[in-house]
């Protein structure tokens, strides 16, 4: 492992980390002496350091998993369909679900708060009712007794009571009658100390949700009103009921969810007292919670303070939000419009599922018709790679994958041609080499010495093998004939007409010598003509060939020399420049054809260039050709150097010349100069 880090220069910095860590585990262990506390100290810092290289190659690792899980594609369009689809999907949901909660809870919470405060109004109207009643009792004349108002106070208190059991309704009179003479109605545990009002009341009307955090008393619902006529006689009447177990009963019956408060007291005309709200959660939870009931939910009820006035937060109600029950409640049997909604709801809900699921199905089978594509494609590839390219996909489909697959299976098919042909071209080659190394010896392997004549001679292929024809034929110590060559065309077919020429020429050479008595020289025109009636019976119409044959005799110092149609060769002597035309028609053509000869005489210095039109016609970069005249003066500022010399700066410049990379023709060169 450790050799593995050290490869690089994080890993160098990791190993040393991991030492120094070692070093301080070693210098504080208990059997260390103390003195190297502060080395320890120092070391703090260099452990810090391992953060570095723990990040570092964490995300490497991550980033290694992540590729390796990638790689196929079926996981990454797992994933995307995962990220695109399921995780929208999901949040859409959680959205609404979450919004639909809120919503359940602020409607939960108006719905609660509304019917409290009916309730507080109807207790206020009882209140306002027997106020009323007293009043008028009060105006008759005589005054009525305590027994009257006791019994007038029990007639309406029997119908507050049918409503509320456990209310409380006290009717007092301030400042008339003493503080301990007055009238209740269920006595509360100290209804007999002294009764008093509030002072932030101030004489007005009150009803609402209060606490008696005073006496202790719990929450409660409360209407206060004082008398509005008798002001010789004034009074107030409390109505107080108490928020116990049947007041959340009622609630609970008219919005159908469970209400819990304090701690679940035994009877129901205990009032609840507010309690801490995370022990009440939890003995709701232990004893009513179950995992058919909903989420319980806090809902502050801010009832008001009866001793300061001012409203509290205390007093939560917690309310147990079930969807099922919810549901109940609007969706009633009852309600032909309600069922006919839940209905429709249900109708819907079922449709998405039912599209839902074909989606998926949908995007399974689309998913793996891509993944066997790529997969179909990675196993082809494979064979690829090993070097058999007959393997076939098979098209299942008429789509873009399907085009892909066909694609590929005429690639490889493709493929398997061009291997083919490669391994025939490579086969040609190879017999084109063969052909080449053959031709490469008809050519002169080196130039023969006659008397003062020396001589140079190169041949330039364009192609692998040339269809340009140079030789050298000596007939003695005194005597040379000299032959240049330019077949039509290029390549193989030249090459072997080049041949031919070749062989039909040393053959001539051969035989005419045998006519002639004594072994005596031929003229060139007549072994020109002999050579053209043989090449006209073996060649076809359009194969033809320029020639060039001349003798050279030193003893007489002359050149007897032929042209058949080819570039006339330059004959320099001193600065004189002539070009050697006389001759006839190109070879291969006319089988009468007709051909004359001329006789130079060649002294000491005299020159004679021999080439094929490749030399003169060769292009540079803007099409111009080298020409005969660059070719002039080229050897004319040369002409006094040996004739290697001589041919080398000629195709040292006319290669020079060129621009492609490829000749467009053969090149072929003879110098002969004769030594001063």
């Amino acid at each position: 492992m450790f050799r593995g880090l050290a490869k690089s220069r994080m890993g160098v910095f990791t190993v040393a980390l991991i030492a120094l860590w070692v070093l301080k585990k070693l210098l504080v262990s208990p059997g260390v002496h103390s003195d190297f506390a502060w080395i320890a100290l120092l070391l703090d810092f260099a452990t810090l350091l391992l953060t570095v290289p723990a990040v570092y190659y964490a995300l490497k690792l991550s980033k290694t998993i992540r590729n390796r899980l990638l790689w196929r594609i079926s996981r990454r369009l797992l994933l995307a369909n995962v990220f695109i689809g399921a995780i929208p999907i999901l949040l859409v949901i959680g959205i609404f679900w979450f919004a639909g909660l809120l919503f359940y809870y602020q409607l939960s919470y108006y719905l609660i708060s509304n019917q409290i405060g009916i309730h507080i109004v109807q207790i206020h109207a009882a209140n306002v009712s027997l106020r009323e009643g007293l009043q008028e009792l009060m105006t008759r004349d005589p005054a009525p007794g305590p027994a009257a108002l006791q019994a007038k106070l029990d007639e309406y208190a029997r119908h507050v009571l049918a409503a509320y059991p456990s209310a409380s309704i006290v009717l007092s009179f301030p400042g008339q009658l003493p503080q301990h003479s007055f009238s209740y109605v269920n006595r509360s545990p100290d209804t007999g100390a002294k009764y008093e009002i509030p002072h932030w009341l101030a004489g007005r009307d009150f009803s609402g949700l209060i606490i008696d955090d005073l006496k202790g008393a719990g929450l409660s619902l409360r209407s206060l009103v004082y008398s509005d006529m008798q002001p010789d006689l004034p009074f107030n009447i409390d109505v107080s009921v108490p928020f116990d177990r049947y007041l959340l009963d009622r609630l609970k019956a008219s919005f159908g969810q469970n209400l819990l408060l304090a701690n679940q007291p035994g009877q129901p005309g205990t009032p609840l007292m507010p309690q801490d709200t995370a022990e009440l959660r939890d003995k709701i939870v232990e004893s009513t919670y179950t995992p058919e009931t909903g989420v319980v939910w806090e809902m502050p009820l801010f009832p008001i303070s009866w001793t300061t006035g001012e409203e509290i937060s205390s007093g939560a109600l917690l309310v147990e939000l079930s969807t099922t029950a919810l549901m109940r409640n609007l969706f009633r049997s009852e309600s032909n419009v309600g069922a006919r909604i839940l209905g429709v709801l249900k109708a819907i809900v079922f449709f998405f599922l039912v599209v839902e699921v074909i989606s998926i199905v949908i995007g399974i089978l689309l998913t793996r018709s891509i993944t066997n594509a790529v997969y179909n494609l990675d196993i082809g590839t494979e064979f690829v790679k090993r070097g058999d390219f007959s393997h076939r996909i098979v098209v299942r489909s008429q789509d873009q994958l399907g085009a892909l697959a066909a694609s590929f299976n005429q690639m490889t098919e493709y493929v398997q041609h061009l291997v083919k042909e490669m391994v025939q071209k490579e086969r040609l080659e190879r017999e084109l080499e063969i052909a080449k190394e053959v031709q490469q010896q008809l050519f002169p392997n080196h130039a023969p010495q006659v008397g003062r004549m020396n001589l140079a001679g190169v041949c330039l292929p364009a192609r692998t093998v040339s269809g340009d024809y140079y030789d050298y034929l000596p007939f003695g110590k005194h005597e040379l004939g000299l032959a240049v060559g330019d077949i039509c065309g290029k390549g193989i077919s030249a090459a072997l007409l080049m041949t031919n020429l070749q062989a039909t020429l040393r053959s001539n050479v051969i035989n005419l010598r045998r006519q002639e008595p004594g072994d005596g020289q031929i003229p060139a025109s007549v072994l020109v003509e002999s050579l053209n009636s043989q090449i006209c019976g073996y060649t076809a119409d359009n194969r033809f060939a320029s020639f060039f044959y001349a003798i050279y005799d030193d003893v007489a110092q002359s050149l007897t020399y032929c042209n058949a149609g080819h570039n006339p060769p330059l004959f320099f002597s001193g600065r004189d420049v002539r070009k050697l035309m006389v001759g006839g028609t190109i070879l291969g053509v006319f089988d009468d054809a007709t051909f004359e000869q001329e006789t130079l005489r060649m002294l000491p210095g005299d020159l004679l260039v021999a080439y094929t039109d490749g030399i003169v016609e060769c292009t540079n970069e803007y099409g111009e050709e080298f020409g005969e005249d660059r070719l002039v003066q080229l050897v004319l500022d040369n002409r006094d150097l040996p004739a290697d010399r001589i041919k080398d700066a000629i195709v040292r410049q006319v290669l020079s010349w060129a621009y492609a990379e490829e000749r467009d023709d053969d090149m072929t060169l003879v110098i002969a100069r004769i030594a001063e």
